[in-house]
C-alpha cells in the first residue's frame, strides 16, 4: 500500500507540473500529501489573536515608526527594534500570520521599550548620488529572543503608543536552517523595499533612487504589502496543514545553499 501511495504521488506531481491541468491540481487538495502534524499544523492548533490588530488601515501612524535590524532570525537569536515617536509612553506587540482556526494570526509577545523615553531619533543618512536612504543611524529602542521552540513563520511587529490612539507596524522572518520542510515560502521583501517610500525615495517614483535601504520603516501599509498578497498564501497553506517553512529574500541572496 505504502508503495502504491508513493508512485500515486508521483503521478500527481507530475501531471500538475508536466500538465498543470485544473483536474491535477484538485487531486492534490483532495489528497493532500501532508497527512501527519507537522509543526506548522501544530502551531495553527494554539489560539489565535483577533486579525484587525494585525490589518492596519491606510499607512499607519506617521507619529511612532519603527523598523526591525534583520529581515529574518532564527529562533534563539536576538533581533533588535529602532523606533522614532515622540512619545514618552508605548510597546511592542509580536505577532504571527497564520491560519489559527481562521483568526490570522496570534500574538507570540508584549514588551515595552529598553530605553528612556522620549527617545530621540536623528535624521535618516541620506546619499544624493544614488537616492539611498538608510536609518541605520538609529539609536536601538528595544530588543527581543525569539524564543527557542519558535514556530518558523512571518511575524509582524505593532509598535503601540499608550499615549495616543496610534500605531504602526514591520515585518519580519523566523527561519528554520535545519529541519528541512515540504515547502519553502519566499517573502518578496525585496520588491517591499523597492516601492517603501520612507523617507521620499523609491526605485518607482520619482525622483527615483538607484539604492534602497532595509534600515528604513515601511511607510507602505501592511494591507499593500504583507497582506495584499503574501498573507493569503500564508493563510491558505496553513489552513490546508501544509509542512512550511519561511526565508526571506535577502537570506537566499546571501546564502543560497538554503534553497
Amino acid at each position: 500500500m505504502a508503495n502504491i501511495w508513493s508512485q500515486t504521488r508521483r503521478i500527481m506531481y507530475s501531471s500538475i507540473f508536466t500538465q498543470a491541468s485544473v483536474g491535477s491540481i484538485l487531486a492534490l487538495l483532495l489528497f493532500p500529501i501532508t497527512t501527519f502534524a507537522n509543526p506548522i499544523a501544530i502551531e495553527n492548533s494554539l489560539p489565535g489573536t483577533p486579525f484587525a490588530l494585525l490589518d492596519l488601515e491606510g499607512t499607519g501612524s506617521e507619529n511612532i515608526q519603527g523598523f526591525a535590524t534583520k529581515m529574518s532570525v532564527l529562533p534563539g537569536e536576538s533581533i533588535d527594534f529602532k523606533v522614532a515617536t515622540q512619545s514618552d509612553s508605548y510597546y511592542i506587540d509580536i505577532y504571527r500570520l497564520g491560519y489559527y482556526g481562521g483568526i490570522g494570526g496570534r500574538l507570540i509577545a508584549s514588551f515595552s521599550p529598553s530605553v528612556s523615553l522620549p527617545q530621540s531619533q536623528p535624521p535618516c543618512l541620506e546619499d544624493a548620488s544614488t537616492g539611498l536612504i538608510d536609518c541605520g543611524n538609529w539609536a536601538t529602542s528595544a530588543s527581543w529572543t525569539v524564543p527557542a521552540d519558535a514556530t518558523s513563520g512571518v511575524y509582524i511587529a505593532n509598535f503601540v503608543r499608550n499615549d495616543a490612539d496610534e500605531i504602526s507596524q514591520t515585518v519580519f522572518v523566523v527561519r528554520d536552517d535545519t529541519r528541512g520542510a515540504d515547502i519553502l515560502f519566499l517573502t518578496p521583501d525585496t520588491t517591499w523595499h523597492a516601492y517603501n517610500i520612507y523617507g521620499g525615495r523609491n526605485m518607482y517614483t520619482g525622483p527615483r533612487a538607484d539604492k534602497v535601504s532595509y534600515n528604513r520603516p515601511f511607510v507602505n501599509s501592511s494591507r499593500d504589502w504583507v497582506m495584499n498578497a503574501v498573507y493569503p498564501m500564508i493563510r491558505w497553506l496553513e489552513a490546508n496543514g501544509y509542512d512550511v517553512s519561511y526565508t526571506a529574500g535577502s537570506d537566499i541572496d546571501q546564502n543560497a545553499a538554503e534553497l
